[in-house]
């Protein structure tokens, strides 16, 4: 991450060790849109149930509840939120763990905040990547379903109409008789506007039609 820009997103830091949860959490609240404080894992699933943040960065060896196991119900609630673990713990079956519930990034103790902010850098920039893919599919459903409408409305006013040859009112679906306008304004969103032809005017207004 470059200079002190701050970033957009939502960040939970859950750490049980005061000092480094008050100087992490400083440098991070600095960076960050939002930051939000847990001091266990029981705590920071609370905070991410209420608040749900774009990233997770948690300790490991926790009171309460580990990291890893406030990581395994984090991903029960969300599949995709990033989860970064920071621990000086490094023992194999921490890491297989971790592994196996999903953790996206690891970032040993003592934190390097450079690190550290790239890692939450990378992570946020994944969350806005989905975010806009998601709105794009949501934009391309409206669409589609607009879409389908219009050729719903267009497929009512096609095929064969039964009209009557005098007073050429149609017949609708449920049998009813009804005049032409009233049978396309209920199917379509055409609108109306009437005059007489030349016609209807010579035989209808002759004394008009007749006017120079």
């Amino acid at each position: 991450m470059t200079g002190e820009a701050r970033l957009t997103g939502t960040v939970l830091y859950v750490e049980d060790e005061e000092l480094t949860r008050t100087a992490v959490g400083a440098s991070l609240g600095r960076r960050v849109e939002q930051l939000y404080l847990a001091d266990n894992g029981r705590a920071g699933l609370e905070v991410f149930r209420e608040r749900r943040p774009d990233i997770v960065i948690t300790d490991i060896a926790m009171p309460e509840m580990t990291g890893l196991e406030m990581a395994r119900q984090i991903r029960g609630l969300d599949a995709d939120v990033p989860i970064v673990v920071t621990t000086a713990h490094t023992d194999t079956p921490n890491l297989l763990e971790a592994i196996e519930i999903g953790v996206d990034s690891y970032v040993p103790k003592p934190v390097d905040f450079r690190r550290l902010f790239s890692v939450v850098e990378r992570n946020l920039a994944v969350v806005d990547h989905r975010r806009q893919a998601a709105r794009h599919l949501e934009e391309q459903t409206r669409l589609l379903a607009e879409l389908q409408e219009s050729m719903r409305q267009v497929k009512l006013l096609s095929g064969l109409l039964p009209i009557c040859a005098h007073c050429k009112k149609i017949r609708d679906d449920k049998g009813y008789w009804k005049q032409l306008e009233a049978y396309i304004s209920d199917h379509s969103t055409v609108l109306f506007s009437h005059g007489v032809c030349p016609e209807c005017l010579e035989v209808y207004y002759p004394d008009v039609a007749g006017d120079p």
